[in-house]
């Protein structure tokens, strides 16, 4: 998904910075709505959850699958929009990474677990050094506030550098084994085992995606990155509608389940 065709990039010294096109805003919202569905939920599943439970896509997704509170919708569009434009931005670059669509296991109504997203970047069926791991650290501000969501972005991609990196890796072989994923299990027991395996790289970004409305008091403000995570910060405008209007969609959208 070519997300980030609908910004303007510019370099700013401490950070790159994407703004919303506004005459793209409607395409742009419309290309989200299946690839958001499938983070919460594959098709397949979806198909055959709904059948067994006698109810329509929309019934189940509301109901079951969606979460309900504001503070979760926000939260999940935050990261699901970082993790695609994070893909999409490395792809042009020559490097696909892949990884768990983790908000297919979490409560719907609870933050996610661990590391916001994280991924991978294996060239070649043997371990070596161009071999990559990268993770997400979100922040949404669709409202004005005192919160400065850059700094919170880049607090928690430290965290994931400095210890919560090593706490995904175990989570995710535990759920991956459980699940039977034995070949996702193997390619995260290279990147918890550099001794065995070799070295990789490690890139940790903090993202801030924030109304326009909030745009100048969230740049003006200086922040703290003193172990030099890479930040990024999203300015759009009318955030909160549009979480919300995708939200409706993916509920009312069509994966031939009905």
């Amino acid at each position: 998904m070519r997300i980030l065709d609908h910004f303007v990039r510019k370099n700013e010294k401490d950070f790159v910075f994407y703004k919303l096109k506004e005459k793209e805003l409607e395409t742009f919202i419309n290309k989200l709505t299946q690839n958001f569905r499938l983070c919460y939920i594959s098709d397949e599943e979806l198909t055959h959850k709904c059948k067994a439970n006698g109810m329509t896509t929309a019934e189940f997704l509301e109901s079951y699958v969606l979460p309900d509170d504001g503070k979760i919708k926000s939260g999940d569009f935050g990261e699901m929009f970082c993790h695609y434009a994070v893909v999409d931005n490395w792809g042009r670059k020559g490097k696909l990474f892949t990884g768990p669509l983790k908000w297919r296991w979490k409560d719907r109504n609870k933050p996610m677990q661990y590391a916001d997203s994280i991924m991978f970047y294996m060239p070649d069926k043997r371990a070596s050094s161009e071999d990559m791991l990268l993770t997400i650290e979100s922040k949404m501000k669709a409202t004005k506030s005192t919160q400065h969501r850059i700094q919170d972005a880049i607090d928690g991609a430290t965290l994931d550098k400095l210890s919560r990196i090593s706490k995904t890796l175990e989570w995710l072989e535990e759920k991956y084994a459980r699940l039977g994923l034995i070949k996702e299990r193997n390619l995260v027991r290279r990147y918890k085992d550099p001794a065995s395996y070799g070295n990789f790289n490690i890139v940790n970004k903090a993202i801030a995606v924030v109304d326009c409305e909030c745009e100048t008091g969230e740049i003006d403000k200086a922040f703290e990155n003193k172990e030099s995570v890479s930040v990024i910060v999203f300015s759009m405008k009318d955030l909160k509608s549009i979480y919300e209007r995708t939200r409706v969609n993916i509920i009312n959208s069509d994966c031939n389940a009905e």
